[in-house]
């Protein structure tokens, strides 16, 4: 593998990626954590094990296979076995899982607008469907150089945002502190754990291979891939605190932590709520732009783009919380299949380095 240090990023930029990947606004917003964690009670700090240590783990394994296939090719990376036709099948049908979670990005934009204005869903998804395609329609450099901007301020606006939340004297339980309904296909708290890991980590894999043949070293790159799986953990882990202040509040509101933001001052709900929507359109594009790899170079590309977001703008007339509780956990199921491979095809090219 090559060690060239005249590549970007440094390892603290890297692991920016990766956060940016996954905190878009289910997961900023809270909604995500719940879905998946908060909801079992006591049982989600358990979760929040299997959360960090799976993050961690296969975001190290992404990093190792792009740098030593030095591909950014998700059947090449994901395919445990050389069969270009298949690797390049396997490409195809992740990039189509990358691109339905567009639809729900569109559907958190319109999603906030409307918690904030009431104006309706609509004018918030064609914003967010409008800003993420003009970022998409460049190249990497582009939305790498966006996330290195956004993140780092999102992920400081959702650690005040929680730590004020955890800290208030004005929020306490309104209603039930148990009892609360999990999705039907993520019925149990290890289950839901690890459909979280598996759906996230599905989004990962374009941006672990660019992040890391963009990084200055393979040291930064996989450094970087381990930071990014513990920042995500330890904010999870920050979430998590904040919403169960008051449990029936964060059970029945979309974007809970934008909405306990509006409790504490208005200041910090009009930052955290920048930071929110900038959250939205990060991931967004991000997801986009992965599934735009697939598609071939040529003077068609640009046109094929434009109609993909605006067929995601159409889905997203679903509904956020719904796609959540049951999109996600589909891809989850899905995404099983995908790690096991990416599993085996790490430890093959291991092997396959060592022999050399």
């Amino acid at each position: 593998m090559n060690e060239e240090s005249g590549r970007r990023l440094n390892f603290f930029e890297a692991a920016v990626m990766y956060v940016g990947i996954v905190m878009g606004a289910a997961f900023a917003s809270g909604r995500e954590s719940w879905q998946f964690f908060g909801v079992f009670g006591d049982k989600a700090w358990y979760g929040l094990i299997i959360e960090i240590v799976g993050f961690t783990a296969i975001a190290m394994m992404m990093s190792y296979i792009s740098m030593s296939r030095n591909t950014t090719d998700i059947g090449e990376i994901t395919l445990p076995f050389e069969s270009p036709a298949l690797s390049k099948a396997l490409g195809y049908i992740l990039a189509v899982v990358y691109y339905t979670t567009v639809p729900l990005l569109v559907a958190a934009g319109g999603s906030f607008i409307n918690q904030e204005t009431g104006v309706g869903v609509m004018p918030g998804s064609l914003l967010i469907a409008f800003l993420a395609l003009v970022t998409v329609l460049g190249d990497f450099q582009r939305v790498s150089g966006i996330l290195k901007k956004i993140v780092p301020l999102l992920f400081a606006a959702v650690v005040i945002c929680a730590v004020l939340v955890i800290c208030s004297d004005n929020i306490k339980q309104s209603g039930p502190t148990s009892g609360f309904k999990p999705s039907k296909i993520a019925s149990n708290w290890v289950l839901a754990a690890l459909i979280f890991v598996s759906y996230n980590s599905q989004s990962m894999t374009p941006m672990a291979a660019a992040a890391s043949l963009n990084a200055k070293n393979r040291r930064h790159a996989l450094a970087g891939a381990a930071f990014g799986g513990i920042m995500l953990g330890g904010l999870t882990l920050l979430l998590l605190i904040a919403l169960r202040k008051d449990m029936a509040f964060t059970d029945r509101t979309d974007l809970p932590m934008l909405a306990y933001a509006k409790i504490i001052s208005p200041v910090i709900h009009v930052i955290f709520g920048a930071a929110l929507f900038a959250a939205i359109y990060s991931s967004a594009s991000s997801l986009y732009y992965g599934f735009t790899t697939i598609i071939p170079e040529g003077r068609n590309k640009k046109y094929i783009v434009i109609a993909g977001m605006i067929l995601a703008l159409i889905f997203s007339r679903t509904g956020f919380r719904s796609l959540i509780a049951y999109l996600l956990p589909v891809q989850g199921y899905y995404g099983f299949v995908i790690l096991t491979l990416i599993t085996i095809r790490f430890i093959r090219e291991v092997i396959r380095n060592r022999s050399r």
